[in-house]
């Protein structure tokens, strides 16, 4: 019989501890996107939650014309021997797991960046040769959108046009 006297205590102190509390959101919650996070590109603004997996501080490379066939553990390999490569990521289709082509590499030195960008340019990854530039991933940051637009509207109102 005590079992049963404790159930109704227990149940009127859930009622209570939920009538004292506000209610819960519906639906997924997501933490405040760094600067970085938020993207601008082609009229878009979009938020990016990948870019926060890459290192602070980094120096990318853009590494175009690979093959379907090379993965990230094979780019990282052929530039592994550079002791600042932090990581090395290529591109996927998310519905198909089909390469796009391309794919980045960063490094925590810029001199490796640098080297690494000399050396490999034109050499073979996989079966194709492999076209390297320095990535312009942080030309998309919102505020780096925002800071080019601004000097956009102020070129054009110099020459009259705006």
């Amino acid at each position: 019989q005590p079992a049963t006297g404790a159930q109704p205590v227990m149940a009127s102190a859930a009622a209570a501890a939920s009538s004292s509390s506000p209610a819960p959101k519906k639906g997924p919650t997501r933490p405040k996107a760094s600067d970085q996070a938020v993207r601008h590109a082609g009229g878009k603004t979009w938020r990016d939650d990948s870019l926060d997996l890459w290192p602070e501080g980094d120096f990318r490379l853009f590494a175009g014309n690979l093959g379907n066939e090379v993965t990230d553990e094979l780019l990282a390999h052929t530039f592994g021997k550079y002791p600042s490569l932090a990581r090395a990521k290529v591109i996927r289709n998310k519905h198909t797991n089909k390469s796009k082509g391309y794919g980045f590499l960063s490094f925590m030195d810029p001199f490796d960046c640098a080297k690494a960008l000399r050396e490999h340019n034109g050499k073979y990854v996989g079966n194709r040769p492999c076209k390297l530039t320095k990535s312009t991933w942080n030309e998309r940051t919102l505020k780096e959108v925002r800071k080019q637009d601004k000097k956009s509207k102020k070129q054009k109102r110099s020459w009259g046009i705006a």
